[in-house]
Order: C-alpha cells, then structure tokens, then sequence
C-alpha cells in the first residue's frame, strides 16, 4: 500500500484576513485622510450649486497660483504648506457616507482594499448631491497636494523633475475639474 501525502483542509485561511481597521465616522475626516469617491461615482460632469461652486471656484484658482509658482521657482514649502491647509479649511466639507465595496471587479477582494485603504489612510465615500461630489473632488486634490508638499518638506532627496512632472500633474487635473465643474478657464 502506497502512503500518500495529504494536504490538512485550509479551509480558514479560504478568506482573506484583514488587518484591524477604525470605523469610519464623518467626523473622523482629517486633513490626513483622503476621501475618494468609489470609480463608478466620478462624474463626467457635475456642477454644483451657485454659493459653493463660487468657493470651489476660488479654491481652485487660489491652488493654480501656488502650484504654477511651486513649478516657476524654488517655493517656500511651509508657507505652501500653510496655504494648502487654509484652502483645505475655507472650503465647505462635503457630506459623505463610507462606501460599501463588495465587488471590485479586478482581482482584488474587498478585504485587500480595505487593507490598501487603511494603510494609506484613504476612505471610499460616496455622495448624493453635485456640489458634495464636486466638493469632495476639490478637498482630494488639495489633500494630495497637502501630503505631497509635507514629502516635499521631509525629504531633500526628491528628483527635481519628479516634482515638476507631479506639479504638472496636479494642474492638469485643476482643469480637468474645472471642466468638469462647467467653471471658466482659470489662466
């Protein structure tokens, strides 16, 4: 008789096991926290109401002088920083609720994006109106531009032109919401 090897059933290690993430609380929304609308809410268009697309407008013109002078000159990154964060302040918070992710439809599992998420400090929220969408859209740019000006800060070892093209990349997505939010060109 042949011994054969066999294989203890695995069956608890099926599922993925996540690593312990905070609830998610609207109130726990941080300048660190970056709120990203689930893929199928990015709108083509969306624009939001008179008194904040106003706001959303000024932000957005106020953020295109910063990043063309970051990308113009050697900037004084803390008074970047402090800009960016009472940009983040002005601007009116959107309300969202955490977005229920069952399917991904990639090959990632919903566990493997909470875990993702959690570590990068991201939340995937969802809204109900235009002008929390277009809110939310403009609070995650200046976000990203916030973090990416803190790396700025805390490294000297960054490329130059990494951190042109990224400014570039910044304002390319400025007008793309621009156009998005039917706002006039702001150059």
């Amino acid at each position: 008789m042949t011994n054969s090897l066999t294989f203890p059933k695995i069956d608890a290690c099926d599922q993925e096991q996540s690593v312990t993430s905070p609830r998610y609380h609207p109130s726990d929304s941080s300048p660190d926290t970056l709120d990203l609308l689930v893929p199928w809410d990015l709108p083509v268009e969306c624009e939001p109401k008179a008194p904040e697309k106003q706001k959303i407008e000024q932000s957005l013109r106020s953020l295109l002088t910063l990043l063309q002078t970051f990308s113009l000159q050697t900037p004084n990154l803390q008074q970047a920083q402090t800009q960016l964060t009472q940009l983040q302040t002005a601007l009116t918070k959107p309300t969202t609720t955490p977005a229920q992710i069952t399917n991904t439809k990639t090959a990632l599992t919903p566990t493997a994006i909470e875990d993702y998420d959690t570590y990068f400090h991201i939340t995937h929220v969802q809204t109900q109106t235009s002008t929390d969408t277009a809110l939310c859209l403009t609070h995650g740019l200046l976000t990203n531009c916030h973090k990416f000006i803190t790396l700025c800060l805390s490294s000297s070892a960054i490329n130059p032109q990494h951190t042109h093209q990224q400014i570039q990349g910044f304002i390319t997505y400025l007008h793309l919401l621009t156009r998005i939010f039917n706002i006039s060109p702001l150059d």
